[in-house]
């Protein structure tokens, strides 16, 4: 596997440590990199300057132990190396960027990218942490036994609902990454207790025991699939058609919280009819919330008084 860096973040990385900011660097090792920094500058064709100085950044990013960072933690990981042919590291266009995606090309040759905010090298236990995290993922991905897809196969479900319902892929991975990586000693993204009120707030028309149950299966898991995960998000009216909304839950239609649910025992025909129209997996046990069955009801009785 060849371990690749963008240009931008590797100078980023080592403007980071040569203006103090990285704890540890010694004022002599900073001094010698601006000298032979500012040489570079005599080189007058931009190419070769260019590379120039990706070679001194490079150099210097090795030699203040940034590289052995991501090193260490690929050993941790053995399907990385032996499955990527590339990994290559850039830097993030905004905090929202980072994480690791896996691409994969015409001759399944695999590849992946890890997104880092250089400013990261600030905290090596909280890179450190969030760096095996994201490498979970993509070991997950790589590992037959969980059986990656790279998408969700939801029939059915509309715009709305596919957003949702990818949201809720991430929480329940996230949780079996987590679990599995505080079962081995090492600090996760978010504890327990984080993960358990989010899987609470996500699944809030379960009743509490089979929220109980169900997180402490993805908690305590050392081997999650895919297929499993696929099963938790991919069928919401059977996830709801037994059990009344909670207060507080997300209207299936809008997606946003609410504490007044709509009786849908009352609905006329018409409302359930453009709801259907525009939620093709929706049910009236799933429920709507008040303001949604205002929408309807107005654009039903709209409707009907157009010749």
């Amino acid at each position: 596997m060849q371990l690749r860096y963008d240009e931008d973040f590797i100078e980023a990385a080592a403007f980071l440590c040569a203006s103090g900011r990285r704890k540890g660097v010694p004022s002599l090792q900073i001094a010698r990199f601006q000298r032979e920094r500012e040489k570079l500058y005599s080189i007058l064709d931009p190419d070769e300057r260019n590379t120039a100085f990706f070679k001194l950044h490079l150099d210097w990013f090795r030699e203040w132990g940034l590289e052995k960072l991501i090193t260490d933690l690929l050993k941790e990981f053995p399907l990385l190396p032996e499955k990527l042919s590339v990994l290559a590291v850039r830097k993030t266009r905004g905090k929202n960027d980072e994480g690791a995606e896996l691409y994969v090309n015409e001759t399944n040759q695999r590849s992946a990218i890890l997104a880092l905010r250089p400013e990261s090298f600030e905290r090596d236990a909280a890179l450190r942490d969030y760096v095996r995290h994201e490498f979970t993922h993509l070991s997950d991905m790589l590992d037959p036994a969980f059986g990656y897809a790279p998408t969700l196969d939801l029939p059915g479900l509309n715009g709305a609902q596919q957003r949702l319902a990818r949201e809720r892929y991430r929480l329940l991975w996230d949780i079996t990454i987590d679990g599995r990586l505080a079962a081995d000693g090492y600090t996760p993204m978010a504890a327990r207790a984080q993960h358990a009120a989010a899987f609470s707030r996500g699944y809030s028309f379960w009743p509490e025991e089979k929220q109980a149950e169900t997180f402490d299966i993805l908690w305590q898991t050392r081997s999650p699939r895919h297929a499993e995960l696929l099963a938790l998000i991919a069928d919401p009216r059977g996830l709801r058609e037994a059990h009344r909304p909670a207060p507080g839950a997300s209207c299936p239609l809008c997606d946003f919280p609410t504490f007044t649910w709509a009786d849908t025992e009352a609905l006329l025909p018409g409302i359930t009819t453009r709801i259907v129209a525009d939620f093709a997996a929706w049910t009236p046990e799933q429920g709507l919330c008040g303001r949604c069955l205002e929408t309807y009801e107005a654009a039903t009785a709209l409707q009907m008084t157009m010749p």
